[in-house]
Parts: C-alpha cells; structure tokens; sequence
C-alpha cells in the first residue's frame, strides 16, 4: 500500500515538474491548482467514507453528525481516542422499535467488506444499558461514564457538553442496542435516531 502510494506520488511530481517546463505558466498555475484541489477533495471523501464505514451498512447512515477525535503518534505505538456521532433515519428507527434485538442478530452482511478489513463488523448484540467490563466500571450512582471508556489509556478528548451528556444517557438508559467491535463501541438508539461510535487505543 505504502509502496503504491509513494510511485503515485512520484508520477504526480514528475509529471508537475514536466508541465512546468513544457506548458505556458498560466496554464501550468490552473492546472497545478486544479490538481491540488482535486487532492484535497478526493481526501476528505476518502476521511468521510473511512468514518461512515464502521457502522454497518444496514443502517443506512449517511451523514456524521459530530465527531470528535484526537490521535497522538503513529503505527502501534500511538493512541487515539474519539467518538462519532451518526445520523439514523427514522424508517430505520422503526425497524430497529418494532423488532427489537432481533434486527441486530439478522444483519446482512456489509458489501465490500475486504477492502473494510475489520470495520463495521459487530456481533454479540446487547441490549442497554451497557453492562460494566473489566476495565469500564460502574461509578457510584450505578452508571458507566463516557470518559471512562475513551480515556482509558490516558489520552483524552473533550466532548461537547450536549453530546456528553446525550450520549452518557444513552448508554445507560433502556431501550438501545450495542455491540464492540475489534476496535471500538458502536451504540444505536432508534429513540434519539442516532448511532454513536466510541474508540480508545
């Protein structure tokens, strides 16, 4: 892939470095910014695509309503931490209302899931609210905290105080559905008509 990337990356340079010499500077600066554009483009759909891709395709989620996410180094030395917010329509919140946990258990299968690798596959289904684990305890009131969960390795966000708060009753109220995936939380609540995608690492 790196490998791929960087010949790419070359053939762009080497061809920049020909229309330099070969083409009038005007034209040269509408096609440079053209190609620069088209780069910056190309790259947020690729980020968007990447973000939609953990909640499985089922859901029909569009659109990122919030997201909040901080990464700090690289490779499997780094840590990251963040949460998503997705918007979830209402025909599928009444599919999700009227059969339950059952809708979760029957899930197709994702299309091009390959090229997704471990992302948007989630099993064991559970109903909220989100029972404590080994490193996610309940806090004195009874209740799991949305810190807890993404800050566990001590690296942190901070969260809008709304979704917070939204999200912090949604894992602990009735009436949701969650799973863990290789990497992260995914909650759905058809109530609030909407998925939220909690990592740490």
């Amino acid at each position: 892939m790196l490998l791929t990337v960087f010949l790419v990356l070359l053939t762009i340079l080497a061809l920049v470095i020909y229309a330099f010499n070969k083409l009038p500077r005007s034209y040269f600066f509408f096609l440079f910014l053209t190609l620069i554009t088209s780069l910056i483009v190309a790259l947020k759909i690729y980020e968007r695509n990447f973000k939609l891709s953990v909640v499985p395709d089922a859901l029909q989620v569009g659109s990122i309503a919030y997201s909040k996410e901080e990464s700090w180094g690289f490779g499997p030395g780094g840590n990251e931490a963040g949460i998503r917010v997705y918007q979830l329509s209402e025909k599928i919140s009444n599919q999700i209302k009227e059969r339950g946990i059952e809708y979760f258990e029957n899930l197709p299968a994702n299309e091009n899931q390959k090229n997704r690798r471990w992302r948007g596959i989630y099993d064991s289904w559970s109903e909220t609210p989100v029972k404590e684990e080994k490193y996610w305890k309940y806090d004195e009131s009874g209740s799991l905290d949305v810190y807890d969960y993404i800050c566990r390795y001590g690296f942190c966000i901070n969260i809008d105080e709304d979704v917070l708060r939204q999200a912090t009753d949604i894992i602990n109220s009735e009436g949701n559905y969650y799973a863990y995936g290789r990497i992260g939380l995914v909650v759905i609540s058809p109530r609030e008509n909407i998925v939220l995608y909690m990592y740490n690492g």
